[in-house]
């Protein structure tokens, strides 16, 4: 038989207990740090919902974006087509639904790739003062020329599509999160464990990677939001204009360039793709700033 000592009981009785308590600790503390920065929590919850509206696109009383119906054109919205249709007779609420892929997706892929290549030129730059003169000079030279205009030449350079975007994009924004990146290397390049490090024999490599790249995780998280707002509102303009996304794939600057024409009789062709345009940089927004004051010392001070 199996028998059980009291202090077996006991203990088991106290582990059953103590896994609820922490897990209640823990959302004690998550909802007590959302209270402190309501910006992350109205910021997060805007972007989940746009997350969502992208990934379950299909799933959300959406038909063909693409389908084309000349007995449909010019709709007003209604039961059948909540949105309306467009000059083409197009659903424009599947096209507006469709059309939250391609920023979400251009979004996240230039914030990714800009803060990996910034990461990499800022780190080069720092590391000596030739290659501080070099590449931040190379640096400088892009920034110097407006990111529209850059995005629009290496547009013409290349053939339209969702990848030559997110490519032009990152392109314009990499110089930017480099500019943050040195600065902040450079800062703690002069701190003590950096020169015990240096004391020690470490090779500048090795202090790059193993003591400085993980002090700049949280300048880089901060930078990558607003690198993902600047891609949506950059991606918006140049299909706007003709010069982004092909007109065959639906999104939202293709939109509002379709109903440009319109807008004064149909203004809702125009309004309703930049109301979601809005409301998705206004989330971005509102993470980048509450995670910049959550994440600064010298903001939480004051808080």
């Amino acid at each position: 038989m199996n028998h059980q000592t009291p202090s077996s009981s006991m203990a088991a009785h106290l582990q059953a207990v103590e896994l609820p308590t922490r897990r209640t600790n823990s959302e004690w503390r998550a909802l007590r740090f959302l209270k402190r920065h309501p910006q992350i929590a109205a910021g997060s919850l805007i972007l989940l919902v746009v997350t969502l509206v992208a990934i379950l696109a299909p799933l959300l009383g959406t038909v063909d974006p693409r389908a084309i119906s000349v007995t449909k054109r010019l709709r007003p919205p209604s039961a059948e087509f909540w949105f309306g249709t467009d000059a083409l007779g197009r659903d424009l609420y599947s096209r507006v639904v469709y059309g939250t892929r391609i920023s979400v997706g251009v979004s996240v892929s230039c914030a990714f790739l800009s803060c990996v290549g910034g990461t990499i030129v800022g780190m080069v730059a720092a590391s000596g003062r030739w290659a501080d003169s070099v590449v931040m000079r190379v640096m400088d030279g892009f920034m110097s020329i407006p990111s529209m205009l850059l995005a629009i030449a290496l547009m013409a350079a290349t053939r339209g599509s969702v990848g030559t975007v997110i490519a032009a994009i990152t392109v314009v924004e990499i110089p930017r999160v480099a500019r943050v990146i040195r600065g902040v290397m450079l800062a703690l390049r002069e701190m003590p464990f950096v020169e015990a490090a240096i004391a020690a024999g470490s090779t500048t490599p090795k202090i790059l990677v193993r003591h400085l790249l993980p002090a700049v995780v949280s300048p880089l998280t901060v930078q990558a939001t607003f690198v993902g707002s600047a891609a949506i509102i950059i991606e918006a303009s140049l299909s706007f204009i003709g010069a982004g996304t092909p007109p065959t794939i639906p999104s939202w600057g293709n939109i509002m360039a379709d109903g440009k024409a319109l807008w004064q009789v149909k203004p809702h062709l125009v309004f309703i793709p930049a109301a979601f345009l809005g409301v998705t940089i206004l989330g971005v927004n509102l993470l980048g700033d509450g995670l910049r004051d959550a994440l600064d010392p010298r903001m939480a001070e004051r808080s």
